[in-house]
């Protein structure tokens, strides 16, 4: 890996955060407000479950795309700059759209475009990073998640209400971050080869394949029901909550996205670091997957303010350090495949079922048992997914 290369794939892998977060936090929850008030979960579910079925299948073919991208031009800077295209465009259709079936048409464009970009960016990884450094690039990757919150914090107290602006002030960020990699991409970069050694047999190969597979989508599908419904938990769950003195929902979204940043920003690169020096990825896995589980745990009780601001910033600890430590042990397991990136969309399969899973679930319950207690039981099936990810994690065996 040359010198520049990691700074500027850090960049734009924040950018690529910032395109998605803001939206999927605030910006599309505030809309759908705005555009349906009356049932503001049944809309945004709706919307959910379209952007996850595209994001599905788009990023496996768009991840297939850019391996072929990768043979014949040799890196993947081509997709990874036609997706910032499109992501801009979806971004300013976004800004204007005002009606149910634009948002519709609005969020298949996004993830189409979002996808475009972020199957390749995710497979450099793979492509350029020695085992013995993945987890403290991936924990400087995953700093992305929690830096995006601040992004949430600055709309969030600078635009109360709905608005077009916050929209194109996010496709520029994201602008400024990716375009950097694109136009200063190294010439001298190498592909990284899978060592001899480092092949196993092909069945427990796909074995240990398929626990990452389980245990992050557990894990996924938690942080899909607090980041998707993070609005609207404020303001039916957390509003009524002991202590509460924040002015509005905008601004409980702003305060909680600033303390799990202010927390959780060195969690990735701590527990990324861990796993290198100690050759473990396991354990600091399974303890964060622990983490999480309680964190659900304490905001479907959500009966107070402060422990609700607590388990938030417990939560992204959780998610930060987990994600940057599963990203390097996936990265190994798929390092010198000739189809890695396709193999990458398969396993971000865990990124975008959660967002048909948690709003599936959400239309339905919302029939049972609407309003607070549809988010708390919610919260309460996503501590067991975080439980069940520990348990898979641990069942993983070429991988310590």
């Amino acid at each position: 890996m040359t010198g520049r290369f990691g700074p500027l794939y850090v960049t734009a892998n924040f950018g690529a955060h910032v395109a998605f977060m803001p939206l999927l936090v605030l910006l599309l929850p505030r809309r759908v407000e705005a555009i349906a008030p009356d049932q503001p979960i049944v809309l945004l579910s709706q919307l959910l479950l379209v952007g996850g079925l595209t994001a599905s299948i788009s990023n496996i073919a768009f991840g297939a795309f850019s391996d072929r991208w990768l043979a014949r031009f040799g890196n993947r800077r081509g997709p990874i700059a036609v997706g910032l295209l499109c992501l801009i465009g979806a971004y300013a259709y976004f800004a204007r759209a005002d009606a149910p079936g634009a948002l519709f048409l609005a969020t298949i464009l996004f993830q189409l475009s979002l996808n475009i970009m972020f199957a390749p960016l995710g497979a450099l990884l793979a492509d350029h990073i020695p085992d013995a450094r993945k987890g403290w690039i991936a924990g400087w990757l995953n700093m992305g998640l929690p830096l995006s919150g601040l992004v949430i914090t600055v709309l969030g107290e600078f635009s109360a209400s709905d608005a077009a602006w916050p929209f194109g002030l996010v496709a520029m960020i994201v602008a400024a971050t990716v375009i950097p990699l694109i136009i200063a991409w190294p010439r001298d970069l190498k592909l990284l080869a899978k060592p001899v050694e480092a092949v196993v047999d092909a069945v427990l190969s796909r074995r240990d394949f398929a626990f990452a597979w389980i245990a992050r989508l557990c894990i996924q599908s938690g942080a899909a029901v607090i980041l998707s419904y993070l609005y609207l938990y404020v303001n039916a769950v957390a509003r009524n909550a002991d202590g509460f003195s924040v002015e509005n929902a905008s601004g409980g979204v702003a305060l909680l996205s600033l303390l799990a940043t202010i927390f959780s920003l060195a969690a990735g690169i701590l527990a990324g670091r861990w796993s290198d020096r100690k050759g473990s990825r396991k354990r600091p896995l399974i303890y964060s997957a622990l983490l999480a589980a309680g964190a659900f745990g304490l905001l479907s009780w959500g009966g107070d303010w402060r422990v609700i601001l607590a388990a938030y910033a417990l939560f992204t600890i959780a998610l930060t350090a987990f994600l940057s430590v599963d990203s390097a042990l996936v990265a190994q397991l798929v390092a010198g495949h000739p189809r890695r990136a396709t193999f990458l969309g398969l396993m971000n399969l865990t990124n975008t079922l959660p967002a048909i899973i948690a709003p599936g679930l959400a239309l339905f319950l919302a029939s049972v048992q609407p309003g607070g207690d549809t988010l708390r039981f919610l919260l309460a099936v996503a501590a067991g997914g975080a439980l069940t990810a520990a348990f898979a994690v641990s069942a993983i065996r070429t991988i310590r």
